[in-house]
Protein backbone atom coordinates (compact mmCIF):
# COMPACT_ATOMS: atom_id res chain seq x y z
CA UNK A 1 0.00 0.00 0.00
CA UNK A 2 2.69 2.59 0.76
CA UNK A 3 4.51 1.54 -2.38
CA UNK A 4 1.05 2.41 -4.01
CA UNK A 5 0.75 5.81 -2.41
CA UNK A 6 4.34 6.49 -3.09
CA UNK A 7 4.27 5.56 -6.97
CA UNK A 8 0.86 7.56 -7.48
CA UNK A 9 2.66 10.68 -5.42
CA UNK A 10 5.59 10.40 -7.27
CA UNK A 11 3.79 10.36 -10.67
CA UNK A 12 1.98 13.46 -9.59
CA UNK A 13 4.81 15.62 -8.45
CA UNK A 14 4.72 15.88 -5.44
CA UNK A 15 7.15 16.91 -3.23
CA UNK A 16 9.28 14.24 -1.42
CA UNK A 17 7.89 15.78 2.42
CA UNK A 18 4.39 15.33 1.12
CA UNK A 19 4.49 11.72 -0.70
CA UNK A 20 5.73 11.05 2.35
CA UNK A 21 3.25 12.36 4.94
CA UNK A 22 0.51 10.76 2.22
CA UNK A 23 2.01 7.43 2.92
CA UNK A 24 1.99 7.75 6.49
CA UNK A 25 -2.21 8.99 6.61
CA UNK A 26 -2.84 6.24 3.86
CA UNK A 27 -0.87 3.73 6.87
CA UNK A 28 -2.53 4.77 9.26
CA UNK A 29 -6.22 4.80 7.70
CA UNK A 30 -5.80 0.97 6.24
CA UNK A 31 -4.23 -0.07 9.83
CA UNK A 32 -7.66 1.71 11.64
CA UNK A 33 -9.41 -0.28 8.80
CA UNK A 34 -7.82 -3.71 9.46
CA UNK A 35 -8.19 -3.19 13.68
CA UNK A 36 -11.89 -1.95 13.14
CA UNK A 37 -12.98 -2.01 9.94
CA UNK A 38 -13.84 -5.92 9.11
CA UNK A 39 -16.51 -8.07 10.55
CA UNK A 40 -15.62 -11.55 11.66
CA UNK A 41 -18.28 -13.07 11.07
CA UNK A 42 -17.69 -11.80 6.82
CA UNK A 43 -15.08 -13.73 5.45
CA UNK A 44 -14.42 -11.31 2.91
CA UNK A 45 -14.26 -7.93 4.48
CA UNK A 46 -12.14 -5.69 1.60
CA UNK A 47 -10.40 -3.04 2.26
CA UNK A 48 -10.09 -0.22 -0.66
CA UNK A 49 -7.47 2.48 -1.37
CA UNK A 50 -7.49 4.81 -3.87
CA UNK A 51 -5.50 7.99 -4.62
CA UNK A 52 -6.06 10.67 -7.51
CA UNK A 53 -4.58 14.37 -8.35
CA UNK A 54 -6.74 17.14 -9.33
CA UNK A 55 -6.92 20.89 -8.66
CA UNK A 56 -7.17 20.49 -5.00
CA UNK A 57 -4.60 18.28 -4.56
CA UNK A 58 -3.84 14.32 -3.87
CA UNK A 59 -6.57 12.48 -2.57
CA UNK A 60 -6.41 9.46 -0.50
CA UNK A 61 -9.58 7.17 0.16
CA UNK A 62 -10.03 4.20 2.59
CA UNK A 63 -12.72 2.68 2.58
CA UNK A 64 -13.97 -0.43 4.39
CA UNK A 65 -16.95 -2.43 5.89
CA UNK A 66 -16.69 -1.61 9.54
CA UNK A 67 -19.09 0.92 10.90
CA UNK A 68 -17.17 3.88 12.67
CA UNK A 69 -17.61 4.65 16.28
CA UNK A 70 -17.07 7.21 18.23
CA UNK A 71 -14.64 6.65 21.07
CA UNK A 72 -13.14 8.81 24.18
CA UNK A 73 -9.89 11.29 23.62
CA UNK A 74 -6.48 9.53 23.83
CA UNK A 75 -4.93 9.73 27.21
CA UNK A 76 -1.41 10.71 27.57
CA UNK A 77 -0.55 6.74 28.60
CA UNK A 78 -2.51 5.45 26.26
CA UNK A 79 -0.86 3.27 23.62
CA UNK A 80 -3.57 3.42 20.47
CA UNK A 81 -6.46 5.89 19.72
CA UNK A 82 -4.64 8.62 18.11
CA UNK A 83 -5.21 7.98 14.67
CA UNK A 84 -7.39 10.61 13.55
CA UNK A 85 -5.49 12.61 15.10
CA UNK A 86 -2.41 12.34 13.46
CA UNK A 87 -4.31 12.29 9.73
CA UNK A 88 -5.79 15.38 11.36
CA UNK A 89 -2.81 16.92 11.42
CA UNK A 90 -1.24 15.60 8.63
CA UNK A 91 -4.10 16.26 5.99
CA UNK A 92 -5.48 19.82 4.44
CA UNK A 93 -8.50 18.15 4.84
CA UNK A 94 -9.96 14.99 6.05
CA UNK A 95 -13.43 13.40 5.62
CA UNK A 96 -15.42 10.24 7.70
CA UNK A 97 -18.37 8.97 6.01
CA UNK A 98 -19.91 5.97 7.80
CA UNK A 99 -23.12 3.93 6.80
CA UNK A 100 -24.36 0.56 7.14
CA UNK A 101 -22.63 -0.35 4.20
CA UNK A 102 -18.85 0.59 6.00
CA UNK A 103 -17.17 3.94 6.68
CA UNK A 104 -14.85 5.39 3.66
CA UNK A 105 -12.01 8.18 4.80
CA UNK A 106 -11.12 10.75 2.49
CA UNK A 107 -7.72 12.62 2.85
CA UNK A 108 -6.45 15.66 1.10
CA UNK A 109 -2.42 15.68 1.10
CA UNK A 110 -1.09 19.05 0.26
CA UNK A 111 -1.74 21.39 -3.46
CA UNK A 112 -0.23 20.46 -6.54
Amino acid sequence: MREFIRFNADSHGLEESESFRAQLVATEAVTNAIRHGTRAEDAESPIVVTCHCDGSGFSIEVGDRGRFRHRKPSRAEDTSGRGLGLIERFTSRFDLETSDEGTRLRMLVGAV
